[in-house]
């Protein structure tokens, strides 16, 4: 019964320090101490009433648990209790799976044990905790990623971090290392898989010192792997140890890897490939200070029925910005891409709006600017796509005139294709509450992809619901043998002779393309993921919508 009264107690302590602002709670004191302290009067506390109370705030900022946990440490009624306490929350983020909590335990090893505060009776353990430390405290997420000299296989000194890529992966592993044979080729396959345009320099750094074994590795285990040109690879070692990489990434095992981003800085550690792709697409959905601004001015806008109001702040910004190129070119180049990308369709007319009046309308306006692959956008230097400014302007009044075929709300323009056996078939023949088009062409990899999601969503709905088109976009006969061998049910339709018009008619530069037809074939949703088609047919084909009809 005891125990079980601690650990009430310590949860209730837990939710008072929730309640807490992060700046107040390192000055608890009062009722919620001073009964941690009667109740473990009788019998201490343990590591797993300890994990209990911190479990509570995992999912918060380091910088606020922090502050939480001075607070609980400082519940300790004296100094053997205290140095229980912080020792135990040592281990919990010492041993914690979450992605930057070890910059905890090491604030907790500075702070209360190895400045000499406080002792633990086990010399082992200090040992432990001062190699943990010293290990990890250079290179924590949100520090500036520390400097190696190393060498590559000529022998050449190499210093890194170094460079404009986007991302720089460093990785540290031996040819003998078992988790080093699963995590090279997942991590080189994930680099060969990379079509984002990103720019990867990935850092493959031996941590032996036997080069014959070094060259047989480079030769098995990675070469065989064919990287886009955005992906390069370094092969580097450290055979004299001189460049002190185990203290500063804490390399006391392999494999190790790294994530730094364009600055330098460390965004992931102790990663997988797979936790590696995912801190890649967090940081690149994350908005830039200005695109912040723009999700104030226009988010509310974002489902407004007058879009003059849009149009609106884009004069705004206009009048603005004129007078400085630099500044034009850069806010206005960031504003198109935010509205154009935003999933509004009156913020996606607001980029056609400015599209045509402020970069196809004012062609002299861009003379000036450059475009690169590299860096970040700044001022007149551009990342994008793009050769010239003409190019740019060119691209876009296309996009301008592909965006406004198949208007929201609008009758969608009929094609007449052909169904493998050779019949005629109309996009108005499908008779069903609903129709998804879906174009897509056989050598596109993400189309790959979409038709896996698509024919999750196809088995979901009866046809007389949803009425799938699969249109094929190509003109080959190796499209028979494809879906011979890849149907789920869905109705497929092509256009080999190329009669229907479908490039002039539909938006289909990039595909794979979606777009939802309501039962009269108007236009409710077009270029659309899988996810967002999903959505959409839950909400129109819910009871209480059905009901409404």
């Amino acid at each position: 019964m005891k125990k079980r009264n601690i650990i009430l107690t310590v949860l209730a302590l837990a939710v008072s320090f929730i309640a807490m602002p992060a700046t107040s709670a390192a000055q608890t004191s009062g009722t919620a101490a001073d009964s941690l302290q009667s109740a473990s009067a009788d019998q201490g506390l343990t590591q797993e009433d300890i994990n209990l109370v911190m479990k509570v705030f995992d999912g918060q900022i380091p910088s606020d648990i922090i502050s939480r946990a001075d607070a609980f440490i400082r519940t300790g009624k004296s100094a053997e209790e205290t140095a229980r306490i912080a020792w135990y929350i040592y281990n919990y983020y010492r041993n914690s799976r979450i992605m930057g909590y070890d910059e905890i335990a090491v604030y907790i090893a500075d702070s209360y044990f190895l400045n000499g505060q406080y002792t633990l009776p086990d010399g082992n353990a200090m040992m432990e905790m001062k190699l943990f430390a010293q290990t990890n405290r250079q290179s924590l997420i949100g520090m500036q990623a520390p400097g190696l000299t190393l060498q590559d296989p000529a022998g050449t000194e190499v210093n890194l971090p170094d460079g404009e890529q986007d991302y720089t992966v460093l990785y540290f592993y031996d040819d003998e290392c078992p988790g080093c044979i699963r995590t090279t080729p997942a991590l080189m396959q994930y680099m060969s898989r990379n079509s984002a345009g990103l720019n990867f320099t990935v850092c493959m750094i031996y941590t032996q010192d036997s080069r014959e074994h070094w060259m047989n590795y480079i030769q098995k285990a990675i070469q065989p792997f064919k990287l886009p040109s955005n992906v390069k690879v370094l092969h580097l070692w450290d055979p004299d140890m001189s460049s002190d990489f185990v203290s500063k990434y804490g390399v006391i095992s392999t494999p190790k890897l790294f994530l730094l981003d364009r600055n330098g800085t460390i965004i992931g550690r102790e990663l997988t490939p797979t936790a590696l792709g995912q801190v890649v697409e967090v940081n690149e959905s994350r908005l830039t200070p200005t695109e912040m601004i723009f999700e104030q001015i226009f988010a509310p806008l974002a489902n407004t029925a007058d879009t003059t109001l849009i149009t609106k702040e884009i004069d705004t910004f206009f009048e603005d910005s004129k007078d400085n190129p630099e500044f034009f070119h850069e806010l206005f180049y960031t504003l198109y891409q935010y509205l154009k990308n935003s999933s509004a369709y009156p913020l996606q007319q607001g980029a056609a709006y400015l599209a045509n009046k402020y970069i196809a309308g004012m062609p002299e306006m861009w003379e000036t600017v450059t475009f690169t692959d590299r860096g970040e956008t700044h001022g007149s230097i551009i990342r994008a796509d793009f050769s010239s400014p003409a190019d740019f302007i060119d691209q876009t009044a296309l996009g301008v005139l592909m965006f406004y075929r198949n208007p929201l709300d609008k009758p969608a323009v009929d094609l007449e294709l052909r169904t493998p056996s050779n019949k005629k078939f109309h996009i108005y023949d499908a008779k069903a509450k609903y129709t998804v088009l879906y174009f897509y062409t056989l050598d596109c990899a993400l189309c790959k992809a979409v038709s896996v999601e698509l024919a999750k969503i196809y088995g979901q709905y009866s046809p007389a619901d949803v009425q799938f088109l699969a249109i094929y976009t190509g003109s080959d006969n190796t499209w028979k043998k494809y879906i011979s061998e890849n149907n789920p049910g869905w109705t497929n339709l092509w256009d080999r002779k190329r009669k229907s018009g479908m490039f002039d008619k539909y938006d289909l530069l990039d595909v794979p393309a979606i777009y939802l037809l309501d039962k009269d074939k108007n236009t409710i949703a077009k270029d659309i993921n899988p996810d967002v088609l999903s959505i959409l047919l839950e909400y129109y084909l819910s009871p209480d919508n059905i009901e409404n009809e």
